[in-house]
């Protein structure tokens, strides 16, 4: 049974994959990024440097106002298609400037999320006073219970990932 076990989960749980892992998805992204920043004078290094003061300067103002859907009735079928729309107020930022995602997956006790899966919303209107909507879609290919949050990521090219520099807004 062990032997088993140690087959089939070995792969998954090994050293060497959790190692090509880290060089693949951390290291080698560090290093081209690393690359990109020191040419030109350290060009795009000073401008990461600014856009990241400016980032974390406004971040603080940044508010997920509302999160509304619209699409399915009151008892969704798989198939059915919701449209998810996200009222942020970015204030100081842009919409260059943030990844607003929507994660859905199963609903579990305490409203966390299981099997949770993400679809980047788009910026599609513009409603004044640094306010815009975002919006997007997610087909609905499970049953069971379902639920669904928005959160707002800073966006930039140089950013190794969107967890880099710690931020993130919740609805």
């Amino acid at each position: 049974m062990i032997k088993h076990t140690l087959a089939h989960l070995g792969p998954a749980v090994s050293a060497d994959r959790m190692l090509q892992d880290y060089v693949n998805t951390l290291y080698r992204p560090a290093a081209v990024a690393g690359r990109q920043a020191g040419t030109a004078s350290f060009k795009e290094a000073k401008e990461l440097a600014a856009w990241t003061t400016k980032v974390r300067t406004a971040w603080p103002q940044l508010i997920v106002e509302h999160v509304d859907s619209i699409g399915v009735s009151e008892e969704p079928q798989i198939g059915d298609t919701l449209q998810v729309n996200a009222y942020i107020a970015l204030h100081e930022l842009t919409p260059e400037d943030v990844s607003v995602e929507v994660a859905y997956g199963r609903a579990q006790d305490g409203d966390e999320l299981e099997d949770v899966a993400l679809v980047e919303l788009t910026e599609t209107e513009d409603l004044g006073n640094g306010r815009h909507l975002f919006t997007g879609s997610i087909l609905i290919n499970r049953s069971g219970s379902f639920g669904y949050t928005v959160r707002v990521f800073p966006k930039h090219p140089s950013l190794a990932s969107k967890a880099e520099l710690g931020l993130i807004a919740n609805a």
